[in-house]
């Protein structure tokens, strides 16, 4: 059984305890009044401030400056993809120059000599669409093409490689023999392939 002493300290405990989280509670509502006027306070006072000339200034300020970035970046791009849209059209235009010019002049070759002329547009341009490239071999020309779209027909570049080859063994052979009609066959078989191709990209390309 508990003496008076120890109840009386017991009591006392327990008032104290009570007192404790009563003043707690207390705090805590009053930290949370605090909190409540602060977070509104702010806000009253960053709408003020931004309603002001200088909030005005400084959000103008804000949206000019992201415009005028992300129109630099728009224009940026838009000016690269018109660089590389006209060196494409370019290249696919003087390549089916070339090969128009080469065989008009095939058809009518009657030696070798004429055929090693006629084959001239494969090394160089006899009149260029841009003379940027009047001396750009026409394999050349389609790996421009390759690296700027980063398309490549595997079937048309077998066709460049064989009529490169083709006329190496023309260009070595004697200039007075006369053409044979087989490998001029071939040869205008080739370049109507390279040809086609060519005009059915520019086609669609004006199309888009």
């Amino acid at each position: 059984m508990l003496n008076e002493d120890r109840k009386s300290i017991i009591e006392a405990e327990e008032r104290y305890r009570h007192e404790i989280a009563k003043k707690l509670r207390a705090d805590l509502g009053a930290v949370e009044e605090d909190a409540k006027k602060l977070g509104k306070s702010f806000w009253d006072k960053a709408m003020e401030v931004l309603n002001s000339n200088f909030g005005l200034w400084f959000l103008s300020s804000v949206f000019i400056t992201g415009g005028a970035a992300a129109y630099q970046i728009t224009q940026h791009h838009y000016d690269a993809k018109l660089i590389r849209d006209k060196a494409i059209i370019t290249c696919e235009f003087e390549i089916a120059n070339r090969l128009n010019g080469m065989k008009f002049l095939l058809l009518r070759a009657k030696n070798i000599g004429q055929a090693q002329f006629a084959l001239t547009p494969i090394s160089k341009s006899l009149g260029p669409v841009s003379s940027e490239y009047e001396n750009v071999n026409i394999a050349v020309l389609y790996f421009k093409i390759f690296q700027l779209t980063g398309q490549r027909d595997v079937q048309i570049g077998d066709l460049v490689r064989e009529l490169e080859e083709k006329n190496l063994l023309i260009q070595s052979e004697n200039p007075k023999l006369p053409v044979d009609e087989a490998e001029r066959k071939r040869l205008i078989e080739i370049i109507d392939a390279l040809h086609q191709y060519e005009i059915e990209k520019i086609n669609r390309r004006n199309k888009s």
